[in-house]
This record gives C-alpha cells, sequence and structure tokens, in this order.
C-alpha cells in the first residue's frame, strides 16, 4: 500500500508540472498550437477549467490556476505523508488547507509587488507613459494603490509616486507578516490530534 501512495504522489507532482507548463504556454504567442501545447491543453484543460472562479480574477488577470496547482500540491502532500506511514488527522488537512489558501495569497502579493515595482521604475525613468499597456497596468492597478494610500494618508491625496512606494511597502509588509501568522495557525493545526 505505501508503493500505491508514493506512485500516486509521484502522479500528483508530474501533472502538477504538466499542468504548469501549459500555464506558462498560454503566455507564449503561438506555443499552444505545437504539439505538446495541444497535447498538454488536451490533458490539462478539462482540471483546470473546474478552477476558474470569478472571485479569483482581477480584471485580466486569472489566478485559478493557483487555486488548481495549489490542490494538486495538496493532494500529492497528502500522498506522500500516507506513504511515509504517516497518518491523516483533521488537524493535518487544516494545516494542508490554511497554507493552500495562504499559498495563493502569498502568489497574488508576490505578483502585485512585482507589478507595483516594474510601475514605480517606468515611473521613475519616465519611459512611455503613453503606451497602451501602462494605461492598461494603471487602470487595474490605481483603484487598488488609492484604496490603499487612502487608509495611511487619512484621505489626503498623495503624489502616485509616493503612492506605489507606500503600496509596495503595505504588500510586503503584509506577505512577511502573514507568512509567520499563517505558519504559526497551520502549526497549531497540525497538533489537534482528531
Amino acid at each position: 500500500m505505501i508503493y500505491a501512495f508514493r506512485i500516486l504522489a509521484a502522479a500528483f507532482s508530474i501533472y502538477s508540472l504538466m499542468c504548469a507548463a501549459r500555464i506558462v504556454l498560454t503566455w507564449i504567442p503561438g506555443a499552444e498550437q505545437s504539439g505538446g501545447g495541444r497535447f498538454l491543453a488536451a490533458v490539462c484543460d478539462p482540471f483546470l477549467n473546474f478552477f476558474r472562479v470569478g472571485w479569483l480574477r482581477f480584471g485580466a488577470l486569472d489566478f485559478s490556476p493557483l487555486l488548481a496547482l495549489s490542490v494538486l500540491t495538496m493532494a500529492s502532500y497528502v500522498m506522500q505523508n500516507l506513504s511515509a506511514g504517516g497518518r491523516i488527522t483533521i488537524g493535518y488537512v487544516l494545516a494542508l488547507l490554511i497554507q493552500m489558501a495562504w499559498s495563493i495569497v502569498s502568489s497574488i502579493l508576490i505578483f502585485l509587488i512585482i507589478i507595483l515595482a516594474v510601475r514605480l521604475v517606468v515611473f521613475l525613468t519616465g519611459a512611455d507613459r503613453s503606451s497602451p499597456l501602462w494605461a492598461q497596468i494603471d487602470a487595474s492597478l490605481n483603484p487598488f494603490v488609492y484604496s490603499i494610500t487612502k487608509i495611511f494618508s487619512g484621505g489626503r491625496p498623495i503624489a502616485y509616486k509616493s503612492a506605489l512606494i507606500l503600496s509596495i511597502v503595505i504588500v510586503f509588509l503584509l506577505r512577511v507578516f502573514g507568512h509567520f501568522v499563517i505558519g504559526g495557525l497551520a502549526g497549531l493545526c497540525a497538533l489537534i490530534p482528531l
């Protein structure tokens, strides 16, 4: 039985890598039409499409693949635990669910930090501000940036550069603080003996 759990854990890990490759191929123009792209689409899209939910969409960005990959990772962890002779308790499952949810939120926060930092660099260098790409990025970022700055500036308007810097700092601190809090919470949940 231990070997069956190991095989299942490996299968979940391999399928997770295939899904990750499928996701990356969607970002490369023309890569989806290749033989490998069509194969990955046929194998992975039914699973990935199951997780396409509206609450993980932010404008043109869709973070639902993170949920799908998190579920595969969680399934692999469960199988690895079972193959090592471990028990599956309610606390263990709860800890995995908390870590899965945090993994999604953490990935979104890291992505947001990167986008904010790139936007700040482009703003500071004065690079092509009239580009449709930056207009679309600003349309997605500005409501978020100004809602954060409104909280910390007491509702007073602040310069765009300052708003970007403040947003980067706040999101970074949220990511770091969340890492420790969620790690501790998951650790406590894992101790539940049921």
